[in-house]
């Protein structure tokens, strides 16, 4: 079946709290333990429905927000999410009363009982109202997103369209492209100083009315994070200030000697000077390399790439209304991911494709967990996936860059290490932004400022006034739509890059231990699931200076000259 076979429907709200009704009904007087786990797997496959059908939703807004009708869908699921919270309230709250808890437990496992109590945590349905207000400030944020036109060299471009001159060798068209995009931030700063202000102070609202302090505590329930807090992260971030901004420092002025300048600017994101490596293939010939480096990889992935082309589970180029960006999404009922992005002509078109193709091979990989909580991790265990994916295919990137294979590896690897503060310093300004939440827009600009001195000391904007004031992090969707979700991608990062290692040692075994990681989907908390992966865990003591040491080991042994 292909996605455009998919059945979609509208739920009724109604119809679902009918089914509720009957299921607590039979839950509440099940005589045993086997009863009601049978109730909680139908409340269960109802969930999954629901979840395909929103899923469907949102990526057809996603794939053209032109569509009215699509919008019009996506709409009915984002106005109906409180509606589903709350019915998951009552259910959740049944579960944790059950008197066969410890039956239900040791059948369906503890992090079943751990979610259900975190949902408790999270919800309550005097909060329902600001939930739906909170959904429409995304969707408005969206939408400002999705409708940037920006003239440029007498064409007109949305903010991916951009990407390819942002990445230009040549130093004048870099600046100009990152000038018209940074104008267009201006343009719109007042819509995005209002659009956060009003969600910091609604999302407080919602901690302090569910007796929180403020909203962390509640930010790091809805992200499933159950094994690790604020504390756990700041030393880790410490870790980053302390063992990689010293080498990211080495590695931009080693840069200033390949690129041939005296001072980096923020705009001199290539690498090397005819600039950075591009994919000698067609998108469609792209697809066609990657779905031979998979077979190649392993059999396991190979039949699934197959799927993935087969049944049109891929929606790759840059278009017209296309929503920017890239992501995986899934659908449980019918046990299938898909793949979104924008290929817009630069390496980022084989990273992204890398990237996403290890989340949907990690969601195909455990489809058949038996609960739909356990389909996929906690968002930072879910990028060691996608972020050790793009590592292990290193072995075919000459088909796809051919001689720009190694400077593609090195601007790669350069690249996640640089990544690592920037990740840190967006986590750093969340935390600091939900400790003050009355903060003013200006204030929060010259904070993300102080910051940028910690954690990335040596960027330089040059004349341009939106980000000099602060306003730079205004660009990154997540600290608007995904509260929090940022840190994750360093967390998953100092993961993938022991993956890169111990790959470098032994590949099967490298592979083995990846594909279990893969297929325990969501069944364990992060810190678990890294046990099980035998990987050593971030928020160790140490666990970055060793793993920096051999990273910037390999990148000393390139001669750049060379490349």
């Amino acid at each position: 079946m292909k996605y455009s076979e998919f059945h979609y429907e509208r739920i009724s709200v109604e119809e679902q709290n009918e089914l509720l009704l009957q299921r607590l009904e039979r839950f509440n007087n099940a005589k045993s333990g086997e009863e009601q786990i049978a109730v909680i797997k139908e409340m269960d496959e109802s969930y999954r429905k629901y979840s395909s059908y929103a899923s469907i939703a949102n990526l057809n807004f996603n794939r053209d927000v032109r569509d009215e009708e699509a919008k019009a869908e996506k709409e009915y699921y984002d106005s109906i999410g409180p509606n589903m919270a709350e019915i998951n309230n009552r259910w959740a709250k049944a579960v944790d009363a059950s008197r066969f808890k410890s039956e239900i437990g040791r059948e369906l496992g503890d992090t079943y009982l751990m979610q259900i109590e975190i949902s408790l945590k999270i919800f309550d349905p005097k909060i329902m109202d600001m939930l739906r207000r909170e959904t429409d400030l995304k969707r408005e944020y969206t939408e400002l997103l999705a409708g940037a036109q920006i003239e440029f060299h007498g064409s007109t471009y949305n903010l991916s369209g951009l990407g390819p001159f942002h990445n230009h060798k040549d130093r004048a068209i870099r600046k100009e492209s990152y000038g018209v995009k940074f104008k267009w931030y201006e343009e719109n700063g007042e819509a995005f100083d209002d659009l956060y202000d009003k969600l910091v102070k609604l999302r407080h609202r919602m901690a302090t009315t569910l007796g929180y302090e403020n909203f962390i505590e509640l930010a790091y329930l809805r992200m499933g994070r159950s094994d690790y807090g604020p504390e756990e992260v700041a030393r880790y971030r410490r870790q980053i200030v302390e063992s990689v901004v010293p080498v990211v420092h080495k590695l931009l002025e080693q840069k200033k000697g390949i690129l041939g300048l005296d001072h980096l600017y923020f705009y001199d994101v290539i690498n090397f000077k005819e600039g950075d490596p591009k994919p000698k293939v067609t998108p469609e010939e792209m697809v066609a390399v990657a779905q031979r480096m998979y077979h190649e990889l392993s059999p396991e992935i190979g039949k699934f790439f197959d799927l993935m082309v087969d049944e049109e589970l891929l929606d790759l180029v840059n278009r017209e209304g296309k929503m920017p960006g890239g992501f995986c999404t899934s659908f449980p009922s019918y046990k299938r991911p898909y793949v979104f992005s924008n290929f817009n002509a630069t390496d980022q078109d084989v990273l992204v494709l890398t990237h996403e193709i290890g989340h949907a091979y990690q969601s195909y990989s455990s489809r058949n967990q038996p609960l739909i909580g356990y389909l996929g991790p906690t968002a930072e265990a879910a990028e060691i996936h996608s972020m050790s994916m793009e590592l292990m295919t290193w072995p075919w990137m000459d088909q796809f860059f051919g001689e720009g294979a190694e400077r593609f590896k090195y601007k790669h690897l350069s690249g996640i290490l640089s990544f690592l503060p920037y990740g840190a310093c967006v986590d750093h300004f969340q935390h600091w932004v939900f400790e003050n939440p009355e903060a003013t827009p200006k204030e929060r600009k010259d904070q993300w400022l102080e910051l940028e001195s910690i954690y990335l000391p040596d960027r330089d904007y040059d004349d341009f006034a939106f980000p000099k004031s602060g306003g730079f992090w205004q660009a990154q969707l997540h600290i608007y739509q995904c509260p929090f979700y940022y840190v994750d991608y360093t967390l998953a990062q100092t993961c993938a890059i022991q993956y890169w290692i111990r790959n470098e040692e032994d590949p099967v075994k490298t592979w083995d231990s990846y594909d279990k990681l893969c297929q325990a989907g969501g069944s364990l908390p992060f810190t678990g699931l890294i046990r099980l992966a035998e990987l050593k865990s971030p928020f160790e003591e140490g666990c970055l200076e060793s793993i920096v040491e051999k990273v910037d080991a390999w990148l000393e042994a390139v001669n750049v000259a060379e490349l």
